[in-house]
């Protein structure tokens, strides 16, 4: 073997490191294409995962080696130990890298091809009821600061149905007063304009009229010390008034907001191709759950209003056996 050839040797990535570059490749892809950041870190967490799972096994495997029989443990595994979104969302992660990997033509075939994708349950829906929005509304202190602004994310979140996230990017340019709409930057970072009520409108501009200017800072909701509010805060505060105004049986979430809006939405008439287009979603899936949460909520309504029923006391039973005609 000349120099040269072992030289080659000497420098060829162990199956470990080959696998870590692979991810990395991957990853900065994804950056290239301006992915968020919370996409990264989502493809991050999923696929560490799978490079720990090989070292915690003693698998010295490459990308090329990675086989369906292989990805099968990994998902069977994380079903049984953790649960099956953690699976699924390995899933979804371990198939964009190998996709990747193909077009990069780093490998020759793509395992996760004939993996089978991981069954979720699905779970029940949770929204909130008119009375437990009425509840937290009045735990909302006066005219002070941190009251007009819980008042605000509550009643912006339940009025648009904004994720979380679009909630904290929000900044005062963004809200156009007189159409009474609010310009979001939703997943992908795609754009959308979201209108809101006259509730909203009066609720917002008390909440920016007691925030005043702040130098340096656009972000709509901040904190107490002038600070965009992050995830984290918009958790922590709505936790702490679903506490307060003791409301019980559903996790008090922005995303609980988010369903409710949707819910609500529809029963007071919405259709689903506007609502779709309100929480920007890209296809219909979810928007159909919501409307068969809303046709749920209709039958029940049709039984206690039903327009037949007023006239039940016109209905008059037959008597004996009579000849049809």
């Amino acid at each position: 073997m000349d120099r040269q050839a072992r030289l080659r040797v000497v420098e060829a990535p162990s199956p470990q490191e080959a696998m870590q570059e692979a991810v990395e490749s991957f990853l900065q892809r994804g950056q290239a294409r301006n992915l968020s950041h919370h996409t990264l870190r989502y493809y991050r967490v999923r696929l560490d995962a799978f490079t720990q799972y090989l070292e915690a096994n003693r698998l010295r495997v490459s990308p090329e080696q990675v086989t369906p029989a292989l990805v099968r443990e990994l998902l069977a595994a994380e079903a049984e130990r953790v649960s099956a979104l953690t699976a699924s969302h390995s899933f979804i992660s371990l198939r964009a890298l190998f996709r990747f990997l193909v077009r990069e033509e780093a490998v020759e075939s793509n395992p996760m091809e004939r993996v089978e994708k991981v069954r979720v349950p699905r779970k029940v829906i949770q929204t909130f009821s008119y009375e437990q929005i009425e509840q937290m509304l009045a735990t909302c202190n006066g005219r002070s600061f941190n009251g007009l602004r819980l008042r605000a994310i509550i009643l912006t979140l339940l009025d648009c149905g904004l994720r979380v996230s679009e909630l904290c990017g929000l900044t005062v340019e963004d809200v156009s007063w007189d159409e009474g709409t609010l310009r979001v930057m939703g997943k992908g970072s795609k754009e959308r304009v979201v209108p809101f009520g006259e509730a909203t409108r009066q609720t917002l501009l008390a909440y920016v009229a007691r925030r005043g200017e702040l130098p340096g800072q656009s972000a709509l909701f901040v904190t107490c010390y002038g600070d965009r509010m992050n995830r984290q805060e918009v958790h922590r505060i709505l936790r702490d008034c679903g506490k307060r105004a003791g409301v019980t049986g559903v996790r008090c979430s922005a995303h609980t907001f988010r369903h409710t809006c949707a819910v609500m939405y529809l029963r007071n008439g919405g259709d689903a191709f506007s609502l779709q287009k309100l929480l920007g979603h890209s296809d219909l899936a979810m928007t159909r759950r919501y409307c068969e949460l809303s046709q749920t909520d209709a039958l029940q309504k049709h039984r206690q209003c039903s327009p037949g029923d007023r006239f039940l006391s016109a209905v008059r039973p037959t008597r004996g056996r009579k000849r049809l005609r």
